[in-house]
C-alpha cells in the first residue's frame, strides 16, 4: 500500500513554515536593532568613563590583555555562528523567510 503524497498536502505545513518565520523575524530584527543601539550606547559611555578615570590617574588599562580577551570574544562568536548556519540549512524554508524578516525588522527599527 503506497502513500501518496501530493503537492497539495505539503503547501500548508510550508506556508505556514514561511510565513511564522517572516513575522518572527520582522520581531527578532526589530528588537535587535534597538537592543543594539542601546548596547552601543552603553558600551561608548562605559568605554569614555574608563577613557576619564585612566587619564586621570585613577585606574591603569592593560590594553595587551583587553585586546586579547576580545579576540577570544570574537573567535567564539565565530564558532557559535557556524553552528548556527549549519542549523538553517536544516531548516530552509522557515530559515529562509525568518532572514528575511531580520533584515526587513532590522531596517525598520
Amino acid at each position: 500500500m503506497a502513500s501518496d503524497v501530493t503537492f497539495q498536502d505539503v503547501l500548508p505545513a510550508i506556508l505556514f513554515q514561511a510565513s511564522g518565520g517572516l513575522i518572527l523575524g520582522f520581531a527578532t530584527g526589530y528588537a535587535l536593532k534597538k537592543a543594539l543601539k542601546l548596547a552601543l550606547l552603553a558600551l561608548g559611555v562605559f568605554t569614555v568613563g574608563l577613557l576619564a578615570l585612566e587619564y586621570y590617574g585613577v585606574i591603569s588599562v592593560n590594553y595587551d590583555k583587553l585586546a586579547l580577551l576580545v579576540e577570544r570574544a570574537l573567535s567564539g562568536a565565530q564558532a557559535t555562528a557556524a553552528s548556527f548556519q549549519s542549523h538553517i540549512i536544516a531548516n530552509i524554508p522557515f530559515a529562509s523567510t525568518f532572514l528575511a524578516g531580520v533584515a526587513i525588522g532590522f531596517k525598520y527599527g
